[in-house]
């Protein structure tokens, strides 16, 4: 598949701000920080600019909003066992079921793999 001239513009636009900003695992920081302050104008800068060239930092961004979110519009006694680690009855038996099916695949990869 060939690039056109446009999209070869934007991978070198892209290279050069991921080139002079901080790296993604900063602009993470920056993301959860934005989520509990408003940023200074610099940071803002800086947080855009790196979004405009990373696609991963941009869905961070965006799942990190979406938990936010949705946190805000739990009740206190969810939040509470949310915060606790407390599953409910339904939610532990997916979860073992999910386990139990994965179980022999897990089992075939580290026979064959491992």
């Amino acid at each position: 598949m060939e690039m056109t001239t446009r999209q070869e513009l934007r991978r070198e636009f892209n290279r050069f701000l991921l080139r002079r900003l901080p790296p993604c695992k900063e602009i993470a920081m920056l993301i959860s920080q934005s989520l509990d302050r408003r940023l200074g104008l610099r940071e803002r800068l800086i947080l855009r600019l790196h979004l405009v060239a990373c696609r991963p930092c941009e869905r961070y961004l965006q799942q990190s909003e979406f938990l936010s979110s949705a946190i805000d519009v739990m009740n206190d006694d969810e939040k509470e066992a949310l915060y606790e680690g407390a599953l409910s009855a339904s939610a532990r038996e997916r979860i073992k079921s999910a386990l139990r099916s994965a179980a022999p695949l897990a089992a075939f990869t580290c026979l064959f793999l491992g």
